[in-house]
């Protein structure tokens, strides 16, 4: 049997949840090739808050093969919608998707709506054909291709039906096919036409593009039509429209019409007559401006009537433009404005009258602007434009939202006048204010504002002076199930709320879904960049809701993304921008996510506690739960916070949201981590692992070098993994560094990570009167209390790292006493201060948070004479592995004095010298600039640091890497003649009988030359800290 025979289209239910599945991953080539990975409770979950009438899938052999969802069109008054059409690629060609839409079409008419439409993409080539063949028409326009089909229309028509039920009207349709915008334009109008022919029988059906009507019937017994003069007509102006009737059979008919336009067209028809051959009958109507210009995805005002012949009704419809004999528009050139600068405004000016025309424009008086003059004139050709340069003196930011007087006559005499609106905003510094366009609502505070528009109350929330382009929240909706309604209403009320503190737009939207629900959204705008979002839900109905549901989609774009998960911080380190669905959103551990833009433009997104953040289709969003909301109750919820360029990290941003938190490491989105940890033994198999920490699958050719050993696995599509394992057994202690590539059809990348293998050898710590070494096989680190209270050397395989002048310290440099080495320095306690207290050093060892023992020496200062750090214990840590090149350093503070601590600093201090003489010593620092290595010993620079710093000598192989922490407030380096200094400043806080603790720095010993982009020390933290 063939396969189209075997077809059969069925509603969707949650058994097909894995066939569904199963087609959207093997369906990627029909979307551009995405990577995105369904599985069955993917589907289950999408499905379940879908705001879909109907799903229809096709299947054969109890395989699902294509998906057709049919919903209300959530842009337009008087249509279904089909949001997602698919065919298995298996399976294209074999009609099914004829069958999906047939079956659409068929919904449509049974449930009584006139028109279906959907959207598509202009490169979609293969589907455009069947799309007209089975009745849609491609709408000409520049912002979206879109698709309309008024066969529900057609054959809902009582005239018609006689030869639609002889005639299948896909197959007798004759209407030409091609790939381009349909319709045939006359008089500024676009008119679509269908065409069947059976034999000698034929039907005409003509519909006008943007009232979404009837505009000319056509059969072998008759013919009705409608003409309009003109698509764009001018208000109070009388315009003659006419009906016309032809009769082809021998018989009369009986013919009856009555006016049915919208509200703004003024018009009085109401006739009868019996038409033998022909009868036309001409109405004068005037239409009036309305308050909104009419939107290309709206139905625009129609003129029309509803015509009968013998008893059948025919709906006559078309679409018109009404306008004023002119428009004014305000713009400007210049970015930014303040107050008391002068500058220029220009008048567009656009006439709608056929004829040359001389305007008069009144320049409104208002506080905003003053304008140089009071009225300006202009000659305007018939339908021409012209534009007019105006001298202004900005008065205070604000909107420009005003009523202009323009005053014309034409050649012969005529006089005319009109209102129209200009309407611009001037943001500032300090500026609160709100105003609106045709449009859009705006609210201002400063740069920072937020535009709603009125059409569908999608909110974009930026800054004027970013080079991002603005957050965008999409049209809230009411469940479940959730409905699409606000998408096509336009707010009923707006008002502005000026706060000391902020500047607040609230809009009103009211339920018909709900009967008697108001939703009331505030947009608060804080003069900082923030935006809080508080939702307020009235009941003025009858009736008691339960289980009511809000949900807030809202669209960002994912750059460099920062994703909190339970073991860390997701970070996007790639120029890759992931699309929602290739989120992990129930791994989320907390309730924030943050971008950031090459340009340094940021984005924080939190939601609070009551609200849960997840993916919604495309979409991600927030869902309230309501629970109750009994008749003339109110419940209020949020707020949904937006940062735009409020904090610069997205560690400030998480703690501005949550308060006092502990810090979360990073994670790449794409790295190799051994399972095991980051450390092992010789001997040990470590599974190392290229991994994803997003949803779509990895797939490709993975290698690995290490010790001169090359691993090489290859991973297929169908595989569907997003990590793959590479088990290596690493022989020798030490650093072991892996290199490695990862190569796929679609992308390439280099890597590189490295393992700390331990030794046999234990880490030896011995006491020499008051000199404590530590010894771990190839390194050794010493320090001494009465010396200086820090580690003074560092010496591997007998090379010294640390520059000091043990046994005494002394001036050197802008220090006084100096004892160089490493150690850890309290804000305000000097050199002189901090050897007058006692230090007391300890043999200790310390586990990891992965259970390995780090062994290493504890060297404790409580201070007794400082007046401001008496009862302060500060206890310094510096530990490390057997014989692995590596050092971790960090500090306690025991915090036992009577009193609070807050923000205060601390700073880690490293004095170096990898060779005798200074001047041979340098530090490597990639920038964007041409300057990467900087010597000390030569001449004094400051400079900064990044996350990590290479510091070496000539000659020499090896290199120290001083790896910061990332709670680092900042790192810097400085060098002079006689010393070369890296430091990093950490704050901390802590109350009475409490503790802090400052996150360890790493320094490595190995022959790299360049800071490692991505490594796993950040990852090691240990118990207590």
């Amino acid at each position: 049997m063939k396969t189209i025979e075997r077809v059969s289209i069925v509603e969707y239910e949650e058994k097909y949840a894995a066939g569904v599945a199963k087609m959207w991953n093997e369906s990627r080539d029909n979307w551009g090739g995405d990577a995105v990975v369904t599985t069955a409770e993917d589907v289950v979950e999408k499905e379940a808050e879908s705001t879909n009438l109907h799903l229809f899938l096709a299947v054969v052999d109890e395989e699902v093969v294509g998906y057709c969802g049919l919903s209300e069109y959530k842009e337009d008054t008087g249509a279904l919608y089909i949001p997602l059409l698919n065919v298995h690629p298996g399976y294209q060609g074999l009609k099914i998707g004829k069958k999906l839409l047939l079956q659409a079409i068929d919904q449509t008419v049974e449930y009584g709506w006139p028109r279906l439409d959907l959207f598509t993409w202009p490169g979609n080539t293969k589907a455009v054909p069947l799309y007209k063949k089975c009745g849609f028409f491609w709408e000409d326009r520049d912002d979206a291709t879109h698709l309309m089909n008024f066969m529900p229309q057609v054959l809902q028509i009582e005239a018609l039906r006689p030869f639609f039920n002889k005639h299948d009207w896909y197959s007798t349709s004759v209407r030409p096919i091609e790939i381009k915008p349909d319709g045939r334009k006359e008089k500024g109008f676009t008119f679509y036409e269908y065409r069947w022919e059976a034999g000698d029988e034929f039907v005409r059906v003509q519909f006008e593009r943007t009232g979404r009507g009837i505009s000319l019937i056509e059969t072998n017994d008759w013919r009705v039509e409608m003409e309009v003069p003109d698509f764009k007509l001018l208000e109070n102006k009388d315009y003659p429209v006419i009906y016309r009737v032809e009769n082809f059979t021998s018989e009369g008919l009986e013919v009856s019409l009555s006016g049915n336009s919208s509200s703004l067209v003024n018009e009085d028809l109401n006739e009868e007559t019996m038409v033998e051959s022909e009868w036309s009958t001409s109405s004068s109507v005037q239409v009036q401006v309305p308050d909104q210009e009419p939107s290309p995805w709206k139905t625009h005002p129609v003129i029309g009537a509803d015509i009968t012949i013998n008893g059948r009704r025919l709906p006559l419809r078309t679409g018109v433009f009404p306008l004023q004999a002119g428009k004014v528009d305000v713009r400007t050139v210049q970015k930014y404005w303040r107050p008391r600068q002068k500058g220029t405004l220009y008048l567009d000016v656009e006439s709608r009258m056929e004829e040359k025309t001389v305007w008069t424009i009144k320049c409104p008086h208002q506080k905003v602007v003053e304008w140089s003059q009071s009225s300006v004139e202009v000659e305007v050709e018939g339908k021409g434009r012209a534009t007019i340069p105006v001298s202004v003196e900005l008065l205070m930011n604000g909107f420009l939202n005003e009523e202009v007087e323009v005053d014309g006559r034409t050649e012969d005499g005529r006089a005319f006048s009109f209102r129209t609106k200009i309407a611009l905003a001037f943001p500032g510094f300090g500026g609160k204010f709100g105003g609106d366009t045709d449009t859009e609502w705006y609210g201002y505070n400063g740069p920072y504002y937020v535009c709603i528009e009125k059409r569908n109350h999608m909110v974009s929330v930026g800054s004027v002076r970013s080079k991002e382009d603005p957050l965008l929240l999409m049209t809230p909706k009411l469940g479940h199930p959730f409905s699409e309604e606000f998408s096509k209403k336009m707010a009923t009320s707006v008002e502005y709320i000026e706060l000391a503190e902020a500047f607040v737009v609230k809009t009103s939207l009211e339920s018909e879904a709900f009967p008697g629900i108001v939703l009331n959204s505030y947009y608060k705008i804080y003069g900082d960049g923030l935006v809080e979002i508080h939702h307020e839900l009235i009941n003025n109905g009858g009736n008691d809701y339960k289980n009511l549901h809000l949900l807030q989609p809202v669209f960002p774009k994912y750059k460099a993304l920062a994703l909190p998960e339970k073991d860390g911080v997701v970070i996007g380190t790639e120029a890759l921008i992931p699309y929602t669905e290739y989120l992990r959103d129930k791994d989320l551990s907390e309730r924030w996510l943050y971008t950031t833009n090459r340009a340094g433009d940021t984005f924080g997104i939190a939601w609070p506690k009551e609200a849960t953040g997840r993916k919604d289709d495309w979409r991600f969003a927030f869902e309230y739960p309501l629970d109750q909301l009994p008749s003339g109750q109110k419940i209020c919820r949020g707020p949904i916070q937006i940062g735009v360029n409020v904090t610069t990290h997205w560690s400030d941003w998480r703690e501005m949201v949550l308060g006092e938190v502990d810090p979360l490491p990073e994670k790449p989105v794409f790295e190799v981590v051994p399972k095991e940890g980051f450390v092992s033994k010789t001997g040990d198999e470590v599974t190392h692992s290229f991994r994803s920490l997003l949803t779509p699958h990895v797939y490709g050719t993975l290698t690995i070098e290490n010790d001169a050993n090359s691993y090489r696995k290859e991973v297929k599509r169908e595989d569907g993994v997003t990590a793959i394992d590479v088990p290596i057994v690493h022989e020798r202690p030490g650093l072991t560094t892996l290199t490695g590539t990862f190569r796929s059809e679609g992308r390439n990348a280099d890597f590189m990570t490295c393992q700390l293998v331990q030794g046999d050898q234990k880490v030896n710590v011995s006491q020499a009167e008051d000199r404590w070494t530590v010894d771990n096989g190839v390194l050794t680190f010493t320090a001494s209390s009465s010396y200086f209270p820090g580690i003074y050397s560092l010496c591997h395989q007998g090379r010294e790292f640390l520059h000091h002048q043990y046994p005494e310290a002394g001036p050197r440099s802008w220090w006084n006493p100096w004892g160089g080495g490493l150690r850890y320095v309290m804000d305000g306690v000097s050199p002189f201060s901090m050897m007058k207290e006692e230090t007391k050093v300890e043999s200790v060892s310390k586990e990891d948070h992965n259970g390995n023992h780090w062994t290493g020496i504890c060297m404790a200062t409580t201070f007794h004479e400082h007046e401001k750090m008496k009862g302060v214990t500060l206890k310094q840590y510096a530990l490390t592995l057997p014989e692995v090149p590596v050092v971790a350093v960090y500090a306690e503070i025991e915090q036992g004095a009577p009193r609070t601590f807050a923000a205060e600093k601390i700073a880690l201090e490293a004095f170096l010298k990898p060779d005798e003489n200074l001047s041979s010593c340098y530090a490597r620092i990639p920038t964007e600039g041409v300057f990467h290595t900087y010597y000390a010993g030569v001449e004094e620079y400051e400079l900064e640091s990044g996350p990590s710093v290479v510091i070496g000598s000539d000659g020499k192989k090896d290199h120290l890497m001083m790896i910061h922490s990332q709670t680092r407030k900042q790192a810097e380096m400085y060098m002079n003649q006689d010393v070369f200094l890296v430091e990093s400043v950490h704050e901390w806080s802590a109350s009475s009988q409490k503790a802090a603790a400052v996150r360890p720095t790493f320094f490595v010993i190995g022959e790299h030359e360049e800071p490692w982009k991505q490594h796993p020390f950040h990852r090691i933290s240990f118990k207590g800290i």
